[in-house]
């Protein structure tokens, strides 16, 4: 009676760890994937921006294009380096 206790306690421990850790590495992804969506939102906005600046010609003035184009890249810094991160931790997990 009491080894079937002990048994029903681990099996339900176990089953509860496995399900951590499963939605654990599922928000982990879903929030990989979000910061990868926004990497590129934002590198199609600075380049769109970048272009706009460009075409205007306008040496000194601080136009809506020229402080989006400086806004991007300040998230877009960050990003790069989660991305990095995001590809290291992918290919250790294929070379393991």
């Amino acid at each position: 009676m009491i080894s079937t206790v002990v048994s029903t306690v681990s099996t339900v421990s176990t089953v509860s760890t496995v399900s951590s850790v499963t939605t654990g590495a599922a928000t982990v992804t879903g929030l990989g994937l979000i910061a990868t969506l926004a990497l590129i939102a934002l590198l199609i906005v600075k380049e769109l921006a970048g272009a706009r600046v460009e075409s205007m010609g306008t040496a000194g003035a601080m136009t809506v294009s020229r402080g989006l184009d400086r806004v991007s890249t300040v998230a877009i810094v960050p990003l790069l380096i989660i991305f990095g991160f995001i590809v290291v931790v992918q290919i250790m997990g294929v070379l393991h």
